[in-house]
């Protein structure tokens, strides 16, 4: 495999300057075109594609100094090496062809230190060209990752059936942290008179947080199809999980079971924050405290899927909510906490307001600062004749 040599580009108009400092360059092994002036400089620059430049500071015509700017200018990103060689010597015009160029000598030039400086400044252009390599590689990685990730997001929307969320009666509020939520909401109607819910919290953030929601939407989606109670639903997605996942990763999960026709709420609550039971004043009747741990850590023989019933007659309000809701933290580092969320519950109002104070409360208090964790809300009446 041949490898091209490095190729200067000797600018000067002294033709005995030229000749001489042509021959130490080519025992030097480098190939080498000249310039006679700033404008052909130029040219070649354009024509020839130099390696390094060598360049003459005081010429007719432009000088180097203004030839290498214009140089510079049609390099772009591409770094090509100016080397002034000048019989200039104060301080102020080295520092001069230094804010332009990238290295100075001056005249008569003493070979051996120009060797030296050419041998410097392929080291770095070497290295730059690495750099701008790996540089290149890491931008196709990333283009790479950026449509899988945009694959896999549109995978993951289309599994996760979520079912009839918006409607008069059910209001949810989802910020996830991450392109990938590791909160998931879905909603699922066996009849008319039955509505069952699901609010899941996966550890963690992203896309490891999101997959382990795959088995625990496709569960609830088929089982509550078919009608099956939300304490089986819970041991049948524990099983699953308690399978796949790894040590430390487990997914809470609150089940909600509205009855409309008996006015009977059931629920099991394993892991998430306490979901409220609200009266038509919106004060707290019942408040469901996890009772059960998180999916995905108990075997089988351990799991216990006992669920809490109440019974209430009126438009009550069902609040859910994640626990990064209320740990949500503001520019001070203060939490949106349980207090503040149950302040923001307001008297005489609807499950779309009481949705919209609490939004607008917890955007208040973080006032611009994004959540470091997903954040999701669920607001469900309970009243039959209101119908989605």
């Amino acid at each position: 495999m041949t490898i091209s040599k490095i190729k200067i580009l000797a600018v000067d108009d002294n033709v005995v300057n030229t000749k001489v400092l042509t021959q130490f360059l080519l025992k030097q092994d480098y190939e080498v075109i000249t310039a006679e002036s700033g404008e052909e400089a130029i040219i070649k620059f354009q024509e020839d594609a130099p390696d390094i430049i060598l360049m003459d500071i005081m010429m007719g015509g432009i000088s180097g100094l203004e030839a290498t700017a214009k140089i510079k200018a049609l390099s772009g990103d591409k770094w090509v090496p100016v080397i002034f060689m000048s019989a200039l010597v104060s301080d102020e015009d080295k520092i001069r062809g230094l804010e332009i160029g990238d290295d100075y000598v001056t005249k008569p030039v003493e070979f051996n230190i120009l060797g030296a400086k050419l041998k410097a400044v392929q080291r770095i252009a070497s290295m730059q060209h690495k750099l701008s390599e790996t540089m290149g590689e890491l931008e196709q990685y990333k283009e790479a990752e950026e449509r899988e990730q945009v694959m896999a997001y549109d995978l993951m929307e289309s599994l996760f059936a979520t079912g009839e969320h918006e409607g008069k009666d059910f209001h949810v509020w989802h910020i996830p942290a991450t392109r990938f939520s590791g909160d998931l909401i879905i909603s699922e109607k066996y009849s008319d008179n039955r509505l069952y819910l699901l609010h899941a919290d996966s550890t963690g953030h992203g896309l490891t947080a999101a997959l382990p929601l795959l088995p625990v939407s496709q569960t609830f989606n088929h089982m509550a199809k078919d009608g099956y109670g939300i304490g089986k639903i819970a041991r049948s997605m524990n099983k699953q999980l308690k399978a796949i996942m790894p040590i430390n990763r487990f997914v809470a999960v609150s089940l909600i079971l509205v009855d409309f026709k008996s006015n009977v709420i059931e629920v099991w609550n394993g892991g998430n924050p306490s979901v409220f039971l609200l009266n038509e004043s919106k004060h707290i009747i019942k408040r469901f405290d996890s009772t059960h741990l998180a999916l995905g850590i108990l075997p089988d023989l351990s799991f216990d899927e006992t669920t809490e019933f109440v019974s209430c007659e009126g438009n009550n309000a069902i609040v859910l909510y994640s626990d990064g809701l209320v740990e949500a933290k503001n520019s001070d580092g203060v939490e949106f906490d349980e207090n503040m969320l149950i302040d923001s519950f307001k008297n005489d109002v609807d499950a779309a307001k009481l949705r919209n104070n609490i939004v607008d409360a917890v955007s208040k208090h973080l006032n611009g600062k994004n959540a470091h964790d997903d954040m999701s809300l669920i607001v469900l009446n309970t009243q039959l004749n209101q119908k989605n």
